[in-house]
Formats: structure tokens, C-alpha cells, sequence
């Protein structure tokens, strides 16, 4: 319910600046709403699949929000349309195999580094999970501070059916957040969970509890 309302409230936000060098398609856009920035992957038409351009889009982003933080006081991450992130683009992906060994590193880092640019902001940071958030989208997810899910949310750790690590900081944070357990099992099974299960996993924590309410004084 929490993060249905969150998720509500981020779809009627101001635009403010699009960061992209394509004009019909922008592919990370910064929005406000009262001091909290919305940092909106868009390319909705592909799940908004990571390529490098929203890469460098992303990190310009971060860039910008870190020397507005006299007036922001949190980051939201999201996804535009029906995903938060389906992960890396495939044809991105085809590309690295076409690709030398030595050159794929200096790639996949610049990659990864761009995107967990997250980390450096020096404002809490909230991944709202409107729907799929799959292999290096969930990895964003996991780097952001906070994870809130709408109940369309799907995760999972997908690099297995892929024959490549879990990538985007995956292994590192995941276990953190779920426990080895969870996170060797997801990993090596590329197992997908929806949003209930999600939430028994702890990928998003629960939300608190309510306050109990003010006893009367007699």
C-alpha cells in the first residue's frame, strides 16, 4: 500500500530537465516533487533496458543532483511505464560478444560505474519498483538505499540463463539484503519472485509498523 501510494505520487511529478542526446526518446529524465528528486529511467518501449547512452545520461544525472542537494533532501530511482528496469539492453549484450576480452572489461566497468553512480549521492536514495526490475536493473535497485515495490513488481537475478556473472554490484549487495541463502539460490537459479514473495524475502523491506495509538489520559 505504501509503495503503491509512492508509486502514485511519482507519476503526477513535475518535469524539470531531460538528459538524453536523443530528442523523441530521452532515456533518464529528473523530475521534482517538493524537495524530493525523481531520477526516471525512460525508455519504456524496451522495459527501459540499460544501454550505455542511459549510462552516461544516468551519471550526468547524478552529477547534477549532487550539487543540488541544498534543495533536494532524497533521490527516488524509477522506472517509466510498466517496468522499473528489464536490465541490460540485448543488443548491448550481443555487441560484447562480438567484442575482445580485453576491451569487454574497460566496457562492462564504464557500464556499472555509471549506473552505480547512485552510491556517491550524498542524499538517502529510494528505488521504487513499479514493475520488473530484472538482473542489472534489480542490481540498481539493490545499490539504492531503500526499496519500496508495487505489487506488479518482479525481480530476479537472470545473468545464469545468460552464462555470465551477476553483474551491477549484484553479488555483493543482494546477499545483504536477503541473506546468502536467499541470494545464492536466486542467483544460481535465476529464480524471478513476485512482489509478495519479494517481500517475504526482504528484497524490499516491510514497511514499519503503525504507531500505537495516544492512550487518553482517564
Amino acid at each position: 500500500e505504501h509503495a503503491l501510494l509512492l508509486v502514485r505520487r511519482l507519476s503526477a511529478s513535475r518535469h524539470i530537465r531531460r538528459l538524453s542526446t536523443t530528442v523523441d526518446q530521452p532515456p533518464v529524465l529528473i523530475e521534482t516533487a517538493g524537495r524530493v528528486a525523481i531520477l526516471r529511467l525512460s525508455r519504456p518501449s524496451s522495459l527501459n533496458a540499460m544501454t550505455a547512452e542511459m549510462g552516461d545520461a544516468f551519471a550526468e544525472a547524478i552529477t547534477e543532483l549532487s550539487g543540488r542537494c541544498d534543495e533536494i533532501g532524497a533521490v527516488v530511482v524509477t522506472g517509466a511505464g510498466k517496468a522499473f528496469s528489464a536490465g541490460g539492453d540485448l543488443q548491448f549484450l550481443r555487441d560484447r560478444a562480438e567484442d575482445s576480452a580485453w576491451r569487454n572489461t574497460a566496457v562492462m566497468r564504464r557500464f556499472y560505474e555509471r549506473f552505480l553512480s547512485v552510491r556517491k549521492l550524498p542524499v538517502p536514495t529510494v528505488a521504487a519498483i513499479n514493475g520488473p526490475a530484472i538482473g542489472a536493473g534489480l542490481g540498481l535497485a539493490l545499490a539504492c538505499d531503500v526499496r519500496v515495490a508495487s505489487p506488479a513488481a518482479k525481480m530476479g537475478v537472470t545473468f545464469v540463463g545468460l552464462g555470465i556473472h551477476p553483474g551491477m554490484g549484484t553479488s555483493h549487495f543482494l546477499p545483504l539484503a536477503v541473506g546468502e541463502q536467499v541470494a545464492a539460490r536466486m542467483m544460481l537459479t535465476g529464480e524471478v519472485v513476485g512482489g509478495e514473495q519479494a517481500l517475504r524475502e526482504r528484497l524490499p523491506p516491510p514497511p514499519p509498523a503503525p504507531p500505537p495509538p495516544v492512550r487518553r489520559a482517564p
